[in-house]
C-alpha cells in the first residue's frame, strides 16, 4: 500500500496493529523518523501533495519542498510578528526585551525572505 497521507498511514497501520494510530501518533513517528534519517545520513523523507511520502526525491523535488516549507514558516512567523510582537511593541516602546526581540525577529524575517525568492 502506498501511503500519500496522514490518513492512508493510520490505514495501513491499522490493518498491521488491533489499535488505529491517532493523527499526532502518526505525525510524532513522522517527525522520529525525519530524525533517523537524519541521523543515518539517508536521504530526505518529504511530502508533496501530488506525490505523497517520498524518500530519496529527485533534486527538483527537493528544492521545491524546501522552499514550500520556507514559505510556510515565513508567512507563520510574519503572523506571529504583527499579531504578537508588534502590538507588544507598540504597548511597550521603551521595553529593553522588546527592542531586542523586534530586532532579532527582524533579522530572521529577512534572512527567511531572502532565502524564499533565492
Amino acid at each position: 500500500m502506498q501511503c500519500r497521507s496522514t490518513p492512508s498511514i493510520i490505514a495501513a497501520t491499522s490493518e498491521a496493529e488491533q489499535d488505529e494510530l491517532s493523527p499526532s501518533q502518526v505525525r510524532a513517528g513522522l517527525a522520529s523518523l525525519r530524525d533517523i534519517i537524519a541521523a543515518n545520513g539517508w536521504p530526505p523523507l518529504i511530502w508533496t501533495r501530488a506525490d505523497g511520502y517520498q524518500l530519496g526525491a529527485e533534486r527538483s523535488a527537493l528544492e521545491a519542498y524546501e522552499r514550500a516549507v520556507i514559505n510556510e514558516k515565513l508567512t507563520a512567523f510574519r503572523r506571529f510578528i504583527t499579531g504578537t510582537v508588534a502590538p507588544h511593541a507598540a504597548a511597550r516602546p521603551g521595553d529593553k526585551w522588546v527592542k531586542h526581540i523586534v530586532a532579532q525577529l527582524n533579522s530572521i524575517e529577512s534572512t527567511l525572505d531572502l532565502i524564499a525568492i533565492a
